[in-house]
């Protein structure tokens, strides 16, 4: 800036472009990738009636799949979440949509067994499968059916540690006296 003063050249070169160290957005910092290149499924409980599936697919294995069965039998196949029930037996088949990574499965509320195999369905009905899950049990649902051992009001449940309160109990203390308000009061109705 030839012909300015140096105090004018300082307040002028605030408006020139500098060298700035290129910004990260949080999007960019963390990233994650499409895929882990495993083909993997695992199975959560999420409470009594539902659980919860998620999966990962190797590309490769896939590419390898088309090249087996071709590129025309590979687009008929449908991606497969087989749901068992190891113990007492049966399954059922969640035909998946195309670019699913998850899936919330409705079971029954008893009490069971689960596992899950991940796989493809290919146009005969024939499943091949490609990862088989843990195996999970869901918890029964409603209160327990045995009955509390000893009530015990919150205050109370404050004041005394777990080991103590059991001391008190076997020697007949204050813990056998009934007092309501207590935990299991709102199951007794």
């Amino acid at each position: 800036m030839p012909g300015l003063g140096e105090e004018d050249q300082i307040r002028a070169a605030k408006y020139l472009p500098r060298e700035m160290p290129r910004r990260l957005f949080e999007e960019e910092r963390f990233l994650f990738p499409g895929t882990y290149g495993v083909d993997r499924v695992r199975l959560l409980v999420r409470d009594p009636e539902w659980l919860f599936a998620y999966w990962d697919v190797d590309p490769v294995g896939m590419k390898d799949l088309g090249r087996s069965l071709g590129e025309r039998g590979l687009a008929l196949s449908r991606l497969t979440l087989r749901v068992i029930d190891p113990v007492s037996g049966g399954s059922s088949d969640i035909l998946l949509p195309p670019g699913a990574r998850w899936w919330y499965i409705r079971t029954d509320a008893a009490r069971r067994t689960y596992r899950a195999e991940l796989g493809v369905t290919l146009p005969s009905g024939e499943f091949r499968r490609l990862a088989q899950s843990n195996t999970v049990v869901t918890p029964r649902v409603g209160p327990s059916p045995e009955p509390a051992r000893r009530r015990m009001s919150y205050r109370e449940a404050k004041e005394v540690s777990p080991s103590a309160g059991a001391g008190r109990a076997a020697r007949g203390g204050a813990s056998d006296v009934f007092r309501p308000g207590g935990a299991s009061d709102t199951y007794r109705r």
